[in-house]
């Protein structure tokens, strides 16, 4: 059945793009495409450097693509590497790194408040870092942290809007789950409201325009129940 074709095509593909994530975990890559044609497999890899999958004269890209070929029996498969333009406003990028950073050693605290600041100075209107898992040495319990700045989507069709990255770092203790949200500078969601600038002089002029209609529509009031009155006042003598 067709359908069982289509189950088989994603689970290859799923397959692949885990296999080269983990594989290029030096080279934080941030999104892996893999796109079946009847001639050739194209597996396009998005990573933050590019120079660590190329290696040296194609020779890592070449064993790369040999072992893409042996391991899942695809046929005439071919890696395309292509950059990423701003890896710091880059989730997936930050979370591999964050990973990489953790499985050396490094403090998570300090190294999740530079990461945030960093994201942040680079123009992003919102970060979100969290990590789960056994943060000190042995003995020590599962727990989440969290560091937030900035405004954020939480939940609702916007949170699509909302740049995802996740990674996974092995230490010694155990894995540590690490998720990175990033909302990017052109971002605009649904309930934005841009208030226009309007200068002074042109407020106090609508302003004194109004005023004087509504003072003018009164005098106009007035008179018109001073003519009534008037009137009254003569049927009642007659």
């Amino acid at each position: 059945m067709i359908e069982r074709e289509f189950v088989k095509d994603a689970t290859l593909g799923l397959a692949v793009k885990e296999y080269l994530m983990y594989e290029l975990r030096q080279a934080l890559p941030s999104e892996i495409k893999v796109l079946k044609t009847p001639l050739v497999t194209r597996i396009v890899v998005k990573v933050a450097r590019p120079a660590l999958v190329i290696g040296r004269k194609g020779s890592r890209i070449k064993k790369l693509t040999e072992d893409v070929k042996r391991r899942f029996r695809l046929e005439n498969p071919q890696i395309e590497v292509v950059p990423v333009q701003n890896p710091t406003l880059d989730a997936q990028v930050q979370a591999m790194r964050i990973a990489l950073a953790l499985e050396r050693g490094q403090a998570w605290r300090p190294l999740m408040r530079k990461t945030l600041a960093r994201i942040m100075a680079a123009g992003a209107k919102g970060c979100e870092i969290v990590i789960k898992g056994k943060l000190g040495a042995r003995g020590a319990k599962k727990r989440t942290e969290r560091l937030l700045a900035g405004y954020m989507k939480k939940c609702g069709d916007p949170v699509k809007l909302v740049d995802q990255g996740h990674a996974v770092a092995y230490t010694r203790w155990g894995t540590i789950g690490v998720h990175v949200y990033i909302v990017h500078p052109d971002t605009v969601f649904p309930d934005h409201v841009e208030i226009p600038d309007v200068p002074k002089e042109t407020i106090a002029q609508k302003l004194g325009l109004a005023v004087s209609a509504s003072g003018s529509e009164s005098a106009t009031e007035v008179s018109e129940n001073g003519n009534s009155q008037g009137e009254g006042a003569a049927a009642e003598e007659r």
